[in-house]
């Protein structure tokens, strides 16, 4: 089962205490993804997106590749473990090639915990990926989470256990 979770940071803590004991995940852990900036390149112009926060240039982007969604997922520390770089540009390269030869048009993306708690990541913008093989591949990838993007343009983040 997955959990979308569709509120601000600042709601975080307004959250009643049994939804919080339903989650595997850890609240510090739920706020450094909700808190952390997503960067894309497109076009030349670095894009910041941001869970829950509306983007034009997603909704450009995802209007002129005339899809309907997108996600967000990295190959990065498994399960929030902290691997070495060799381990984790491995697992981006498999990332890379997975997304490729499914045929999805993929932009590298970069993501930057705003609070600096947790080290800089790569992932993806695979766009046209449909929310369920977006999951799938998080799980393959041992990922907690990824990043839903629907025809909206707003990122979502997807708890994926």
């Amino acid at each position: 089962m997955s959990t979308v979770i569709e509120h601000s940071s600042s709601m975080l803590s307004s959250l009643p205490q049994t939804a919080m004991t339903r989650s595997v995940f850890s609240h510090d852990l739920i706020a450094s993804y909700l808190n952390t900036d997503y960067q894309i390149n497109i076009h030349n112009e670095l894009i910041c997106l941001r869970i829950n926060h509306y983007s034009q240039p997603l909704a450009h982007l995802l209007k002129a590749t005339q899809q309907p969604s997108g996600a967000i997922i990295s190959a990065y520390n498994p399960q929030s473990k902290l691997q070495n770089d060799r381990n984790n540009t491995r697992a981006h390269q498999l990332l890379q090639h997975d997304l490729c030869n499914l045929g999805y048009a993929i932009i590298e993306s970069l993501h930057k915990d705003s609070v600096e708690q947790w080290p800089i990541e790569k992932g993806f913008l695979a766009i046209g990926l449909n929310l369920n093989d977006a999951r799938s591949i998080g799980r393959r990838f041992n990922q907690n989470a990824i990043v839903w993007i629907n025809s909206d343009a707003i990122p979502r983040l997807i708890l994926l256990n």
